[in-house]
């Protein structure tokens, strides 16, 4: 049968140039299934910042990694899945795939780390209000993120003040409306006047309006006005001057969670190791964040029972961007740099 992807050609540093990066592939698979193999169709693929560390350190002329959810259209006997089932796992950009979705070990990149075997996608836990798309939204990696920093690192008290930066993308928007129930003053940055609107109807505090190589001192002098009392909580989405500016204005146990740094891997802004003693006197503690870790059958009920029943409710609100078609990957994927102002929340396609 026929099969369409998109393969990494060129290895582009900073904004991806999709033009370049990405070549379409329709190529002839042959689809006579091993015991252990399934023909799976793509319903829907995420793209998301991270997929820049992906594509550079993916091998020239492979397809592109991503995550996804598909249905099993065809299983071999001793297949994990059935036919008709829906499963969520790191497909790629690929309309059609045969695997035996097991974990896969992605060796080529700066830190090895596994990919989950794929999982079965329960019907039940999808209806109107949470589609079956929001699982690789906030029913899926970016709602684990969020979740997990408040469940699994952080301890977050009213009165606290958290600052999260990049606050509008599907992690930011989510872990701030978190902190916000958890009674803590929450600030946001973002980059646009129409996401500083966004972040204040998602009940944000304060929004710190920032546009990547503004003037650190600028930026500083902004986040202690939205900050008086110093920042107990730190949610990091972005790097840069923002997290330079936030490390001096830390307070004593502070927390800081890392989950992307926005400025090192695009605009080659690398700063911040100067910083430690802003991190030893207030005896800050600062965790990276791999959502993967959280990725168990417990922690996925979890988080249908706890931030699903918040959306169920009403109490939460999430956003998600849906492009549709499978030509559309790239051009979805730029519009998470370029024209940003069109996406709310999380970014996928609909093949």
């Amino acid at each position: 049968m026929k099969v369409e992807k998109w393969v990494v050609r060129e290895h582009v540093e900073g904004v991806p140039d999709v033009g370049r990066v990405y070549e379409k592939v329709v190529e002839e698979v042959d689809v006579r299934l091993r015991d252990h193999e399934m023909l799976l169709r793509t319903l829907y693929v995420s793209v998301d910042p991270y997929l820049q560390g992906i594509a550079l350190d993916t091998p020239v002329g492979n397809h592109m990694g991503a995550d996804s959810v598909m249905e099993v259209v065809e299983a071999g006997p001793r297949a994990p899945h059935r036919v008709g089932d829906l499963v969520q796992g790191f497909g790629g950009w690929r309309s059609h795939l045969v695997s035996d979705g097991a974990a896969e070990l992605w060796q080529t990149g700066t830190f090895p780390m596994v990919f989950p075997d794929y999982r079965r996608l329960d019907p039940a836990w999808y209806d109107e209000t949470l589609p079956l798309s929001t699982a690789l939204g906030v029913l899926g990696g970016p709602g684990m993120t969020a979740w997990g920093i408040m469940n699994r690192f952080m301890t977050v008290s009213p009165g606290q003040t958290m600052v999260v930066s990049g606050a509008s993308g599907s992690v930011g928007s989510l872990v701030g409306q978190l902190a916000k129930r958890a009674g803590a003053r929450v600030v946001g940055t973002t980059s646009s006047p129409e996401k500083t609107d966004y972040l204040r109807e998602l009940g944000f505090d304060e929004v710190v309006h920032y546009s990547q190589g503004d003037d650190a001192e600028s930026v500083r002098a902004a986040l202690a006005a939205a900050a008086p009392d110093g920042v107990d909580r730190y949610v990091d989405c972005l790097g840069g001057n923002v997290t330079d500016a936030v490390f001096d204005q830390l307070n004593v146990y502070s927390q800081v969670a890392v989950c992307w740094q926005w400025a090192a891997q695009i605009a080659n802004e690398h700063v911040g190791p100067r910083l430690l003693p802003y991190i030893m006197f207030p005896r800050t503690t600062i965790r990276g964040i791999f959502s993967l870790e959280w990725f168990t059958d417990e922690n996925w009920a979890a988080l249908h029972e706890e931030l699903g029943g918040l959306v169920r409710r009403g109490e939460i609100t999430y956003h998600q961007t849906v492009r549709h078609g499978f030509d559309e990957i790239p051009a979805a994927y730029r519009s998470l740099y370029v024209d940003r102002d069109v996406n709310r929340g999380k970014v996928l396609v609909e093949l």
